[in-house]
Formats: C-alpha cells, structure tokens, sequence
C-alpha cells in the first residue's frame, strides 16, 4: 500500500499489496494504519499512527483500489513502536481473520 494524501482530517490510500491483492474493507469499517515517514537524521525513523473510518472505496479496472478515510485518531510514533504494537496485535488480528 502507499499514501496518495494525507491531511488533518484525512487520508487515501492506493490499497496495493505486494504480491497478491488485499481484500478492499467495507464502507464505514474502522482501520488502522501506520505511515512510515521519510527519515530524518536528527530524529531518525518515525511514522503517523492513524485510526479512521472507511467513508469511499474507489475501485477502478486498470489500477488497485483507493480506499478513503476520515480520520478519528493521528498519532505520530518512532517507527520500531510500530513493529511492537503489530506483534502485540498480532494474535487479535489473527482471531478476526478465522
């Protein structure tokens, strides 16, 4: 996946996976996604925390999905919380996809 936009209020997103397509979330499902930000030397690696609800999915025939978000919740993290938070969230996402 990789950000289009991004504003205070929200973000679209092209909803790409690497080597198979992602099932696309439904119209006003809560998500959370991280964006890894460009490193910066003085504060090295971050990235932006985001919690929203899915408001439009824009699913074109030549290109990948566009998934839009309004956002609930921006928080920016050092970029290895982001590894812990994933495994710590591992096993739930693991239960929803049973």
């Amino acid at each position: 996946m990789y950000t289009e936009n991004i504003s205070r209020s929200g973000l679209l997103i092209a909803w790409r996976g690497e080597n198979a397509a992602l099932p696309v979330p439904a119209l006003g499902q809560i998500i959370t996604v991280e964006v890894e930000l460009p490193a910066n030397h003085g504060f090295g690696q971050k990235c932006i925390h985001v919690q929203g609800n899915v408001m439009r999915v824009i699913d074109s025939e030549q290109d990948c999905p566009r998934v839009a978000l309004r956002v609930n919740y921006m928080d920016f993290r050092a970029f290895h919380d982001r590894l812990r938070s994933f495994e710590s969230l591992q096993p739930v996402a693991n239960s929803w996809m049973a």
